[in-house]
């Protein structure tokens, strides 16, 4: 899908227009968020904040190859994701204090949307109220909206 697909389907599938839009730095949500904005003219903040959590060693690597490649540190991680963090990564604590001190901080309002990855929207749903069982199980696709109540 190209960039310009992507932007024109996340505009037809939107439950409404934003006011203000909110974007991780990183170009897979920033290209779609600069293509949103664009088309509705509306203000536009990227937050590196929004980042999906840091994975260290692992990051930009599939769970195949970082299982493949690094298997009992990857299966400790996996056991333990709660309370462990990847090997020169973020603790799930450290996602969790990052993405709510940007809440605090930004205050974003019911007419504002965010481009963001599927481990803050899990945070997000936590917050909300959900269990981290339910929000792993929750469902993130990709151009997929979903409404918080912080």
């Amino acid at each position: 899908m190209t960039d310009a697909e992507a932007v024109r389907r996340a505009i037809e599938t939107a439950p409404f227009r934003p006011a203000r839009l909110f974007s991780s730095n990183l170009p897979r949500c920033a290209t779609l968020a600069r293509g949103l904005a664009d088309a509705w003219s509306v203000p536009l903040r990227i937050d590196p904040e929004l980042q999906e959590m840091n994975f260290g060693e692992w990051e930009g690597r599939t769970y195949d190859a970082i299982n493949a490649e690094d298997g009992p540190r990857w299966n400790a991680w996996c056991t333990h994701w709660q309370s462990q963090r990847a090997p020169g990564g973020e603790s799930l604590d450290d996602l969790v204090a990052r993405v709510s001190g940007w809440l605090k901080d930004c205050a974003p309002s019911p007419t504002d949307a965010i481009v963001t990855h599927a481990g803050v929207i899990r945070v997000f749903r936590v917050l909300s109220g959900s269990t981290w069982d339910e929000a792993m199980a929750s469902e993130n696709p990709f151009l997929g909206w979903a409404e918080h109540s912080l």
